[in-house]
């Protein structure tokens, strides 16, 4: 009895250990060369952050530590950020849960010794994220079993896209966005079971607590609430179809008290959104039911100004496919990769047909069925129970439909929400799991009563060791060899509970093998989001800038500027989706190095006041743009002539235009170009490209060899090297040498080996830090090519042909070459930072 009590605990310790050290894999950045570890790791030996988002979080925690606010300062009242889109700022209106934790946490921990507050950010969300497998384990081992509750734990826990959120180093609110919905739907369902008033009116206080918590983490907490009514109406529906229950009942009042899924939802709203409005407001509450509503237009949300929209940008918001290559490995931004395979989801599907059944089963008539004639020696009668034998027949009737309801709303209300980006995915990872769970729990009991003969148990066996080791890379021979020593295991256990023990245990194990496979395979190969050229930069920046020295960049590395630099930014992740992201890919594009000066100038200085007053003149975007694109760069004279005759604007408009787009005081800036940039091409040269008329961008990209080439082939008087710019290896150049003579042609494989070459439209060749070849080699050609050789290696990049002359090329590829706009001022391996001339 003692051993049964302790045995949650148990699980629960070995469950959370397991999630946390996966997790915890992410610290030794196995994605890093050995070589190259340092080189991504801070002065105190910790990787850097993996993503950007983290650095605004640590910022905030910063704050509140040193200040006790979140903002920099407070405007009006409001906390108010002097970083983050420069200028003006903007309002920290962020869920505060995570800066609270964390600062929490941080003096706790330093009442025992001295830690830095990166330490306690970068193992915080692993810690926090692995704690989910607790309640997942809990709330589905109540209606199941250990082995329901084990699979729901990890499939739950592990599910790829949750822990690519919550490892070692991500520091971010997505630790809170599985364990706190959990807890709240968990106890919610609890006070629905709770035997007694008092019971039931504590958990549904718990429920209220969580959801209360979980507002201060995520915007979308009210998906929840939505979720608990969903599941309202489908239980009062299917009870109804069902025929579950039929008890007449003397009044209205009597038959609510009766309907404790409706009376303890309408207790909750009416404590919850008193509590929420109090201590929130109840303006605040109305505003979260309306982003509700719109959150299910995420993906029609495009447009909602003539300027490109940034998110199409984001992965995060990309609908996902369902699966990609082999099911049961899919791609991890498949949802069949997202949530752990194909064996979870299936489970999960086959959850809700169990709990069908077990209402189904309870509700035939039994009778009594006694053959005593026809009875063989030896046989044991066949006895089927009375349904009023059956203990709690209605309330088990119940709990199932109850069940069986929840999972249908938390299935399809998050499902839909899959459709509206990939981050969703751990949101429908959770009911999955949980359905999972179910089905694995009753499951294995159905083995465990009916799995009798030593073929059958051999066939199981076979199939769940396969299972085991598929996810791993190994070669079929091993998989078969494997489900052969499954057999050979199970069949060599003699003492028949202790065999059925373990073929439980062997089948829980195969169905939750791919989701642990996956999140290790995840956390085994993590690059830190930045590295100490950049981090070296950026404390260069603050060491030698002044104050208001504004960091102008592409917007992916924003919150990283902010910290590292402590410099105002142009924008950032939190407000990328603004017009600064088509006049940032404008002045990366442009060739007109004037003009990419005046928009940065523009920028810097009066951010985003210069095309906001002028379209209030023009009442049209796209004209706004053209005037300003044709006056950014030229002098100021020159601008406000070409504003007033050619574009008829009077002389006020002009000057009040001109007051911010040509401002007499310039803010000073640097622009931070980084190697990153490269593969982010495609997105900044889309919205720098953007056609306001048809509402569309073109892209372009830089496609750069994969690693350093050294002469290969020496052939007479001609020596051959050849790099890969392609992973598949289907693309590449081919560099050829004689005497002081160097060409070189774009080569593309063909999937029958054959190659072909092609020649570029320009050859730039650099040798030892000096371009001695810029010539045009073939005007018909869409991509020009960049040969950089040093120290007897050679890299090259192949780019579209519009990308040739464009800054980003000159000033980082071509280190400023035929440009006198811009001074270099400092540099880094893989990063330079600029300003003006």
């Amino acid at each position: 009895m003692k051993a049964e009590k302790i045995k949650p605990l148990i699980i629960i310790t070995v469950l959370f250990l397991l999630a946390f050290a996966i997790r915890a894999e992410a610290y030794n950045i196995g994605g890093v060369p050995k070589d190259s570890k340092q080189f991504y790791k801070d002065q105190n030996g910790l990787p850097y952050f993996s993503e950007m988002d983290s650095y605004y979080n640590y910022r905030l925690t910063m704050n509140y530590l040193h200040k006790g606010i979140l903002g920099d300062t407070k405007v009006n009242g409001q906390n108010w950020d002097l970083h983050s889109y420069y200028p003006p700022g903007r309002p920290v209106d962020y869920p505060p849960l995570i800066v609270y934790v964390t600062s929490f946490v941080y003096r706790l921990v330093n009442m025992f010794g001295d830690y830095p507050l990166t330490v306690v950010a970068y193992w915080i969300g692993a810690i926090i994220g692995s704690l989910c497998v607790i309640p997942a384990y809990l709330f589905t081992r109540k209606i199941s079993n250990d082995y329901g509750g084990v699979v729901a734990a990890i499939i739950i826990g592990f599910t790829p896209v949750y822990v690519s959120h919550t490892y070692a180093g991500f520091f971010d609110t997505d630790m809170f966005n599985v364990i706190l919905p959990l807890l709240f739907i968990w106890f919610f369902m609890e006070s629905i079971s709770a035997d007694n008033l008092k019971r039931r009116l504590a958990f549904i206080l718990a429920a209220i607590i969580s959801i209360l918590l979980f507002s201060m983490a995520w915007v979308g907490y009210i998906f929840y609430v939505a979720v608990i009514g969903v599941f309202i109406i489908v239980y009062f529906l299917l009870k109804h179809f069902m025929g579950v229950e039929r008890k007449i009942y003397k009044s209205k009042v009597e038959w609510l008290v009766n309907q404790r899924e409706l009376s303890m939802f309408l207790l909750f709203i009416i404590i919850g959104g008193l509590l929420f409005g109090l201590l929130k407001g109840f303006p605040a509450l109305i505003g979260s039911i309306s982003q509700l509503v719109s959150g299910v237009q995420l993906q029609a949300t495009a447009q909602t100004t003539n300027y490109p929209n940034v998110y199409v940008s984001v992965s995060e918001l990309q609908v996902p496919t369902f699966t990609e290559g082999n099911p049961f490995l899919p791609n991890q931004a498949s949802v069949l990769g997202g949530v752990g395979g194909l064996l979870p989801f299936l489970c999960g599907l086959l959850g809700v047909g169990v709990l069908i059944w077990r209402i189904r089963s309870l509700e035939a008539p039994r009778v009594e069925m006694k053959k005593a004639k026809v009875k063989r020696a030896g046989k044991k009668s066949k006895f089927i129970k009375y349904q009023q034998d059956i203990p709690n027949l209605g309330e088990k009737k119940r709990e199932y439909l109850s069940y069986l309801s929840l999972i249908c709303a938390w299935l399809l209300l998050t499902g839909y929400a899959v459709t509206k980006g990939f981050r969703f995915v751990s949101l429908f990872a959770i009911p999955l799991g949980i359905s999972a769970g179910i089905f694995t729990g009753y499951f294995v009991e159905y083995l465990k009563d009916n799995l009798k003969s030593t073929t059958s148990i051999a066939i199981v066996a076979f199939i769940a060791g396969i299972l085991i080791i598929y996810p791993f890379k190994v070669s079929v021979i091993a998989k078969i060899l494997a489900g052969i020593i499954a057999i050979a295991l199970i069949l060599s256990i003699k003492n028949e509970k202790f065999r059925a023990t373990s073929m439980m245990i062997l089948v829980t194990l195969a169905i939750v093998s791919a989701p642990i496979s996956g999140a290790h395979a995840l956390t085994s190969s993590v690059v830190p989001g930045t590295d100490d050229g950049m981090w070296n930069s950026l404390t260069w920046i603050e060491n030698n800038t002044s104050k208001d020295t504004v960091v102008m960049s592409w917007w992916d590395f924003g919150h990283l500027f902010a910290v590292a630099a402590d410099r105002p930014v142009t924008f950032d992740g939190g407000s990328q989706n603004t017009p600064r992201a088509f006049w940032i890919g404008k002045a990366l594009l442009t060739d007109n190095e004037s003009l990419s000066l005046g928009i940065l100038t523009m920028l810097s200085t009066s951010g985003d006041m210069a095309y906001n007053t002028l379209d209030n003149y023009t009442n049209n975007t796209s004209l706004s743009v053209k005037i300003l694109t044709e006056t950014l760069g030229v002098p100021k004279d020159e601008a406000r002539e070409i504003m007033m005759k050619k574009y008829k604007l009077t002389a006020e408009q002009a000057d009040n235009v001109l007051r911010y787009s040509h401002p007499d005081k310039k803010k000073p800036f640097v622009l931070i170009l980084s190697s990153d940039m490269l593969g982010k091409a495609a997105w900044w040269s889309y919205f720098g490209s953007w056609n306001f008329d048809k509402k569309e961008g073109e892209h372009y990209a830089y496609y750069t060899s994969l690693a350093a080439s050294k002469p290969e082939v020496a052939d007479g008087n001609v020596t051959r090297i050849v790099t890969v710019n392609d992973p598949s290896g289907l693309v590449g150049v081919l560099i050829e040498k004689k005497a002081n003579e160097t060409n070189a042609t774009i080569v593309v494989v063909g999937a029958n080996g054959t190659s072909e070459k092609i020649k570029p439209h320009r050859l730039m060749l650099i040798e030892g830090n000096q371009l001695v070849k810029n010539e045009i080699v073939d005007k018909n050609s869409p991509f020009g090519l960049l040969v950089i050789g040093s120290e007897g290696s050679y890299m090259t990049v192949i780019m579209d042909k519009k990308l040739e002359d464009s800054m980003f090329t000159k000033l980082f590829l071509l280190g400023g070459f035929n440009q006198t706009s811009f001074k270099l001022l400092h540099q880094e391996p893989g990063v330079l930072v600029w300003t003006r001339a």
